[in-house]
């Protein structure tokens, strides 16, 4: 009669091979993907997020979960086309596990259906676009933003500034691509529900040179004030030449936080000061986790932080804490996101408090800044909020267009 193994002894190689599967398992790396604009007219919010994002990683010893954590940067170059290209490589031969990026709303764009199929979780550190966190097609259950949309920020802008300021008429400028056009519209929704009205609009190209061409539009005794939507290397000449134009002093300045981000101020000098803002971040809060991170982040980099070095911050504070709840296992892609959720009510954001809506989307509180001098140095002084803007607060007058 033949033998049969010990019954002990198959277990106990059973749970050898499990145990060795294990710890290779532990010892494999979390990939995070990184895609951001490196080179181009807004390499400012790339160089930023990464540097937030990076720091917080160096202060969890590069690891969660008991799992390395390996980031892999790819730079779209602000730039659709090569956004998808450079996206298809962390997806299909990086193999990354989650997706940080990027700030470019076309890129965006071009990326959220090929993110979508292959349901890679996707925090989203800028890039605005209502469409991703809305009832529309484009809504993702992959998708977490952790920036205001432009509806957020800019519908809440217009409705504020006729009810503290005396300014109801608006010339409204913004980069013609998406992100300049949403924030136009919004705005412009806001001030119109508010009772005021925009007179005129204008829409230079991104990394528009020379500003002068648009300047000459601009009638100060045909409106009250300016909106603007311009970033990076624009919003640095767009001020300077607004001001060398001899429009400062003529007529007031305003815009989303992008016009006047704290690490553009130094290179606009005087012709910053007196502009209001908004946006879910400045490094004047006065809270103890963003006291801790100025600390920090000057220490490390010899910057003050501007508002993308706080979402790659916050944004890697959220990746790290979910990875941790779900003890290194990110198998399950929508086990991730869940996981990310959750676990923003865990960490201490420089921002603050960190929720999201049913649709991904987080529910800030808007600041208005206004830049002012302090210590010899120009800074977004905070000079009013408003807490909790929801989505549903602000995006009802383009959504009852949808088809239902």
């Amino acid at each position: 009669m033949a033998r049969t193994g010990s019954p002990l002894l198959a277990l106990g190689t059973a749970f050898l091979v499990w145990a060795l599967t294990a710890v290779g398992w532990a010892q494999e790396p979390i990939r995070i993907g990184v895609l951001l604009p490196y080179t181009g007219v807004i390499a400012l919010q790339a160089q930023d997020n990464t540097r937030g994002f990076e720091l917080y990683l160096k202060q969890v010893g590069g690891q969660a979960g008991g799992r390395p954590l390996t980031v892999i940067k790819e730079d779209d170059q602000a730039t659709p086309d090569i956004g998808i290209t450079k996206l298809r490589k962390l997806v299909d031969r990086d193999r990354v596990d989650i997706l940080f990026g990027p700030v470019h709303a076309g890129v965006a764009l071009a990326i959220r259906d090929y993110v979508h199929n292959y349901k890679v979780p996707w925090v989203i550190p800028q890039a605005p676009v209502r469409e991703f966190t809305a009832p529309t097609p484009k809504a993702s259950p992959y998708i977490l933003r952790i920036n205001d949309t432009f509806d957020q920020g800019n519908v809440t802008m217009g409705r504020w500034v006729p009810k503290h300021t005396s300014y109801r008429r608006f010339v409204v400028l913004g980069s013609n691509f998406e992100a300049g056009r949403q924030c136009a519209a919004a705005f412009k929704a806001g001030l119109q529900e508010a009772g005021g009205q925009v007179v005129k609009e204008i829409y230079p190209a991104l990394a528009t040179p020379d500003f002068a061409p648009f300047l000459s539009q601009i009638d100060p005794a045909q409106a009250d004030a300016v909106y603007a939507w311009v970033a990076g290397a624009d919003a640095v000449r767009f001020v300077k030449q607004f001001a060398e134009y001899g429009l400062k002093g003529r007529i007031p300045l305003v815009g989303y936080a992008t016009l006047t981000d704290d690490p553009l101020l130094p290179a606009m000098g005087d012709a910053a000061l007196g502009i209001v803002t908004n946006g879910l971040y400045t490094p004047q809060l006065a809270v103890p986790a963003n006291v801790k991170f100025l600390r920090d982040y000057e220490a490390a980099y010899g910057a003050v932080p501007s508002r993308y070095s706080e979402t790659g911050y916050t944004g890697a504070q959220l990746i790290v804490k979910g990875i941790q709840l779900l003890k290194g296992d990110v198998k399950n892609r929508e086990a991730v996101v869940r996981a990310i959720r959750e676990g923003a009510g865990q960490i201490e954001s420089p921002r603050g408090r960190v929720t999201f809506d049913k649709y991904g989307q987080v529910i800030p509180t808007i600041y208005i800044s206004r830049a002012e001098k302090k210590g010899g140095k120009t800074v977004n002084t905070i000079i009013d909020q408003v807490p909790d803007v929801t989505q549903e607060s602000t995006w009802g007058w383009w959504l009852k267009d949808l088809p239902r």
